[in-house]
């Protein structure tokens, strides 16, 4: 079974495992394998920094068998008035849970949590143009392209395009 919540101090050293077990899964993230240091202690700063905020949150997806976090979304508010509406998303799932629904269910209670706040009305992300799979995730989810910028991500030496995506709710 999988739960999901927000995240707490006691998720702190399993968050930043997390973390860093995603970067190493995956091409898609913001950082690659072994390009970061995340400490027990940053984790800690980084979740309860998000708990004082009122327009940003970070849920995780628990496998309440194994007690391991396997999934992540952050929604990233803005502090001015004229900007309080949007929120900017991160997700990341561990690959041994990929294709399971866990971003979907964190999807899911992310927008629950916006729609309750009654402030939120964009959500936006960004996407590589070449991650098909959560492309169609996103756009199953009613996320729409709203552009794409050129050449936005590096990896090695190959330059990558993405899609700007948002959703009104």
């Amino acid at each position: 079974m999988i739960q999901i919540r927000e995240a707490c101090e006691y998720d702190a050293k399993r968050f930043a495992k997390m973390q860093l077990q995603i970067d190493g899964e995956t091409d898609y993230m913001l950082y690659g394998a072994g390009e970061r240091e995340i400490s027990t202690k940053d984790a800690r700063k980084r979740i309860e920094y998000f708990a004082d905020l009122p327009y940003s949150l970070i849920l995780v997806a628990e496998d309440m068998e194994t007690e391991e976090l396997i999934g992540f979304l952050i929604a990233d508010g803005n502090p001015p008035n004229r900007m309080q509406h949007s929120v900017y998303i991160a997700v990341g799932v561990v690959k041994s849970h990929w294709g399971q629904g866990v971003a979907t269910c964190l999807f899911t209670h992310m927008e629950t949590w916006a729609k309750a706040r009654g402030v939120v009305r964009r959500i936006e992300l960004g996407v590589l143009c070449e991650n098909q799979t959560a492309l169609r995730l996103y756009q199953n989810l009613g996320y729409e392209i709203e552009g794409t910028h050129r050449d936005s991500f590096m990896i090695g030496t190959d330059y990558y395009d993405t899609y700007w995506m948002s959703k009104l709710i």
